[in-house]
């Protein structure tokens, strides 16, 4: 068996059912050879794209994303990627490979590791033609145990074609994180402040997500009595239940502010409480703070906490109502008070709209509130950076939150539209809905959408066009400046489209929801269709 023979079969029996990547001399017979061993390739236009793609796929699924792509350049064009994964903590996996060993100043030669422990992403190279699949292993070993994307380092593509004979059929055994929580000093501190809160309220973050707590949660709130919010990355979890105020942070609805600003304890699952979910710290101010995390590293790395319990998120709820029902603490009566019942029913409706469209310029949160009653059934949510992200965030529900994957980790724009291709190749009988800006599109959607088109994938691409990058634009009219330099002058975004392979709609009105309307359910599911939202940079209202 060949080198690439034996990468593409330890794929195989790893359970990888999609690789994304880009080919070159490093890696293409490794995905020939993947290929013909029953494989699903996704071939993408940039290697940015790929790596993207691969983290779309792994956000949805919660598996490991694979991608691969060849030396140097192909590697250095993973890097706004790789940090991408590293702040998101998504594991993935990252095949490349070394230029050839015997040309000592070959043009495509790097030093792969230095370039990838920049970003923050784990390195783990090939320690010998023999050990290619058992490192290979290793690296998914480790992506999942540290939740960051892995880079494996293949030999130098000159001995892709040595034999080798692995030693044994290539297993990973999943490991698990912290599986209970032990009764501590820590717990009864925590329990303590519960039992003694008078306004409590309980926050779910991604861990409850990954961690399949939803329902522990949710008891303990009933049995407090208290108001249920999420981080942006639980988006939706509890969406529909008459506890929620919805999303907690800088893109909170007003409603839910109020009963936050009484709040005398915060209960946290699996949340990290970053500056974006307290907006600064001020959504915590002057709360005793819960914290409960199954990764040590995660206390006091944004807040410092009144009480850390180490445990995951199901078992230590669990354990909560347990020793509230021994000790008969009578719940709170918060969340049955007047005014959280009446912000979770605000919050249960869409938001109002206060300025609403006019023939010269349309209101993104109502285009959007329109579209999405345009989309019908189950689908995918993926929004791109910029200023109109928190609309959609607001306008569009999943029925779960790995349907729903954000893009802004790192503050970067064009990463949407990759990362949709992803979610839509892990579940190709739901439709996926990309909401991107028209500068994130064309610096990193164009060129894959093309990939959407020849993977027949049914994703409806809402473009806000609003000519402009928005942020910098808001901030020159802040100064009274000239915005010009922020202003773009795009190709018409439909009939390019259409030349890509796909379905092009233009909309400048309300007047053309119609067509709108007829592109969205008249699609075949077979390809992307892409809308383009005509909007008026100066009459975009803040996403925050």
């Amino acid at each position: 068996m060949k080198i690439n023979e034996a990468v593409a079969r330890t794929l195989r029996e790893l359970g990888v059912q999609t690789l994304f990547g880009l080919i070159g001399d490093a890696n293409l017979f490794v995905v020939d050879a993947y290929i013909k061993a029953g494989g699903r390739y996704i071939g993408a236009a940039n290697e940015m794209g790929a790596v993207l793609m691969a983290l779309g796929h792994a956000s949805v699924t919660g598996q490991i994303g694979v991608a691969t792509v060849t030396c140097g350049p192909g590697l250095t064009n993973t890097m706004t990627a790789l940090i991408e994964g590293v702040k998101a903590r998504t594991s993935l996996v990252l095949i490349t490979g070394d230029a050839p060993s015997s040309q000592k100043y070959h043009f495509q030669k790097a030093n792969h590791q230095e370039l990838v422990v920049a970003t923050g992403a784990g390195y783990e190279g090939a320690s010998s033609l023999e050990s290619v699949a058992d490192d290979l292993v290793n690296a998914f070993r480790r992506a999942a145990v540290e939740q960051r994307p892995i880079v494996f380092n293949m030999p130098p593509h000159n001995f892709q074609w040595q034999d080798v004979v692995p030693e044994r059929h290539a297993r990973l055994v999943q490991p698990h994180r912290v599986g209970r929580v032990a009764d501590s000093d820590e717990l009864d501190a925590a329990i303590g402040m519960i039992a003694t809160a008078r306004r409590p309220v309980i926050l779910a973050g991604l861990g409850v997500v990954k961690g399949e707590a939803r329902e522990q949660v949710l008891q303990l709130a009933r049995r407090l009595d208290a108001p249920l919010l999420t981080t942006l990355r639980a988006k939706d979890l509890f969406h529909g239940d008459p506890l929620n105020l919805g999303i907690l942070g800088i893109s909170a609805r007003e409603e839910a502010l109020d009963p936050m600003a009484v709040a005398d304890c915060i209960v946290t699952f699996g949340a990290s409480l970053n500056f974006i979910t307290t907006a600064l710290g001020t959504l915590v101010k002057d709360k005793r703070i819960v914290f409960v995390n199954d990764d040590p590293q995660e206390f006091g790395k944004h807040m410092v906490a009144d009480a850390n319990v180490l445990g995951d998120c199901a078992s230590t709820a669990e354990r909560m109502v347990y020793w509230l029902d021994e000790a008969e603490i009578t719940p709170s009566g918060f969340a049955s008070e007047p005014r959280v019942r009446e912000a979770a029913a605000a919050v249960a409706l869409p938001r109002p709209i206060k300025a609403p469209s006019t023939p010269k310029a349309m209101n993104v949160h109502e285009v959007l509130q329109a579209i999405s009653r345009m989309v019908t059934g189950e689908y995918r949510l993926v929004t791109d950076g910029g200023r109109h992200m928190a609309h959609a965030w607001d306008a569009f529900h999943v029925s779960e939150p790995r349907r729903f994957v954000h893009t802004t980790m790192f503050g970067a724009i064009g990463l949407g539209l990759p990362h949709a291709i992803g979610a839509a190749a892990a579940e190709p009988r739901l439709p996926t809905v990309a909401v991107v800006g028209d500068g994130g599109f064309m610096l990193g959607g164009l060129t894959e959408f093309n990939t959407a088109v020849r993977e027949r994938m049914d994703i409806v691409v809402l473009l806000l066009n609003d000519g402009s990058y928005g942020a910098e634009y808001v901030q020159f009219t802040a100064r009274e400046m000239d915005p010009s330099i922020a202003l773009l002058h795009w190709p018409d975004f439909a009939p390019v489209a259409q030349a890509l392979g796909g379905v092009g709609v233009t909309m400048k009105s309300l007047d053309d929801l119609g067509a709108v309307r007829e592109a969205i359910e008249r699609r075949s599911g077979t390809g992307p269709v892409l809308i383009d939202i005509r909007l008026d940079p100066a009459h975009v209202p803040p996403s925050f």
